[in-house]
């Protein structure tokens, strides 16, 4: 299985109009093979709330996978301020293997 990391920003000032967003029925749905494991959210040293998400999905369906969170957090983009990347994560043993 495959991980991928969503870190966003926001100033803490849009909260109330992210959550707006996040509350939303219409937005787009993840496909059954997304599975969202972690997500939490903290504040960042220069003061804006930070939130990681971690999802996972089979190794044959990364593309898919990316492409199915970006149209779900371009969402959040509308709001102005909010930022946010994805990164595929490898296990450190894995990642060392093809090093060596």
């Amino acid at each position: 299985m495959a991980h991928i990391l969503v870190t966003a920003f926001n100033p803490p000032n849009k909260s109330k109009e992210l959550l707006k967003v996040y509350m939303s029925k219409d937005k787009p749905a993840y496909p059954d093979f997304v599975k969202k494991i972690h997500h939490w959210t903290s504040m960042s040293s220069d003061g804006r709330h930070k939130v990681y998400a971690v999802y996972e999905c089979p190794d044959d369906k990364i593309m898919e996978t990316m492409k199915a969170i970006s149209r779900r957090y371009i969402i959040y983009a509308s709001v102005e301020g909010y930022r946010y990347y994805g990164e595929i994560l490898f296990d450190a043993e894995e990642a060392m293997k093809l090093l060596f």
